[in-house]
């Protein structure tokens, strides 16, 4: 969505001026909203479990990108960017938690380094794919689908990461 975000604010600032600097508010509501929320989130993983934060904070991000393709001028989209950067504070901490507790401690440092290179990989493909998009069939469809991506990656979670550890624990 950030290499489009500009051109969509744009899109519905109604000649508001200051597109940049909306923009760039608008981009960062969600990083603040991750600041506050990811201590917290962190928190309540040590609590319940990681593998339950991965799975309510990638469904609740996934529903929040839906509304986002239907914001009619940029306050309603900072409101809900703030909303996914609250639960987008879980996905880290909870990833990361449980890539430490599968991995073997003498391949832990490569794990996090795949782990990051993945990340940024995610990062350079999401952007071409959401250029692509864009470019197509418009800016707005960069949210359904990131929405729909996220929701199917929580799918994938339940059934692969949450499913297979909630069993784990009833054998216990």
């Amino acid at each position: 969505v950030q290499p489009v975000l500009t051109v969509f604010v744009d899109q519905i600032a109604r000649n508001l001026g200051h597109v940049a600097l909306i923009s760039g508010a608008i981009f960062s509501a969600s990083g603040l909203a991750n600041i506050i929320a990811a201590p917290r989130l962190g928190k309540l993983s040590d609590k319940i479990g990681a593998h339950q934060i991965m799975l309510f904070t990638l469904i609740v991000a996934g529903i929040l990108f839906i509304p986002q393709a239907f914001v009619h001028n940029p306050w309603e989209l900072m409101a809900l960017r703030f909303l996914l950067g609250l639960a987008a504070g879980g996905l880290n901490p909870s990833v990361n938690v449980l890539l430490k507790k599968i991995t073997p401690s003498n391949l832990t440092g490569r794990v996090f380094g795949l782990n990051m290179s993945a990340a940024y990989l995610g990062v350079f493909g999401g952007s071409v794919l959401g250029g692509q998009i864009a470019g197509h069939f418009g800016v707005r469809y960069v949210f359904l689908v990131t929405g729909a991506l996220l929701l199917m990656n929580a799918i994938w979670v339940y059934f692969k990461v949450y499913g297979k550890l909630q069993r784990e624990k009833l054998l216990e």
